[in-house]
C-alpha cells in the first residue's frame, strides 16, 4: 500500500461532492495504491481517491473513484457499498533497481491518469494518521427517465488494516492530464501532509450497520 496525503483548493472539488456534505477551504485528499494479493474475489490491485468531507458534524473520507481490473471486486463494491469502483488498471513496483517505489493508474488501460514516487526513509509502528470512515455514495436509477433515484443513501465503511512493515518517507505525485472524462484528476496539490508505504497488508472491510439517505 502506497498513500499521500494532500491539500487542494476547495474550488477544484467542491463539484464533485454532494452538496450535502461540507468541505473546508483547502480540503484534504488521500490517494492511494493497493495490491490485495489475493482475497474471495481473486487477486487485484487498486487506485483509491478519496477527499474528507463533515458530514452531521463527523468527518469522514468521501470516494471520488476507485480503479481496478477486477471485474467481481468492482461490481460487489458499486452494488452492495456504493463504491464508485470502475475499469482500469493500478499497478505498484518495488523493485526497479533503485529505493524508489512507483505506482500508476490508467483509465483506460494504456492512458495513465496517475503517477507517483515515494522515497522510504524510516520505519514507523502504525499509519501515520487514524484511520477514518469512509463514506460512498450508493445510488440506484429508476428504470424511466426522468424519476428520482430509486435508492440514494451514503454508506459508511472502514478497512481494518494489519501489515508486516510501514515506511515513512517522501515523494510526489502528478496527475498527468486533465480531462473531461475524468474531473477528479484537475487538481493541483497546494501541499503534501504525508506519505506511508506499507506491505504484508490484510485488510477486512466493515459497515456501521446504519445508511444517510439524501
Amino acid at each position: 500500500m502506497l498513500g499521500f496525503a494532500y491539500r487542494v483548493a476547495v474550488s477544484q472539488i467542491r463539484h464533485l461532492v454532494p452538496n450535502v456534505l461540507e468541505l473546508e477551504d483547502e480540503p484534504l485528499m488521500s490517494t492511494t495504491v493497493l495490491d490485495y494479493g489475493m482475497s474471495p474475489v481473486g487477486a487485484y490491485k487498486e487506485f483509491v481517491h478519496q477527499v474528507e468531507v463533515t458530514y452531521k458534524n463527523e468527518k469522514f473520507m468521501y470516494s471520488l473513484i476507485l480503479i481496478l481490473d477486477n471485474e467481481a471486486a468492482i461490481f460487489a463494491g458499486r452494488e452492495q457499498y456504493g463504491f464508485p469502483k470502475v475499469f482500469g488498471k493500478a499497478d505498484i513496483q518495488t523493485t526497479n533497481g533503485t529505493r524508489l517505489v512507483l505506482a500508476n493508474a490508467q483509465r483506460p488501460v494504456g492512458r495513465t491518469v496517475f503517477e507517483c514516487e515515494f522515497i522510504p526513509d524510516h520505519r514507523i509502528s502504525s499509519l501515520p494518521a487514524a484511520e477514518k470512515w469512509g463514506l460512498n455514495l450508493r445510488s440506484i436509477p429508476q428504470p424511466c427517465v426522468g424519476t428520482s433515484p430509486a435508492i440514494q443513501e451514503l454508506i459508511p465503511t472502514i478497512m481494518d488494516w494489519k501489515f508486516t512493515e510501514i515506511w515513512a518517507g517522501h515523494g510526489q505525485i502528478t496527475f498527468p492530464r486533465r480531462s473531461a472524462f475524468d474531473p477528479w484528476c484537475g487538481v493541483d496539490i497546494l501541499r503534501y501532509e504525508g506519505s506511508f508505504f506499507a506491505r504484508g497488508l490484510a485488510g477486512e472491510l466493515r459497515c456501521r450497520g446504519e445508511s444517510f439517505q439524501v
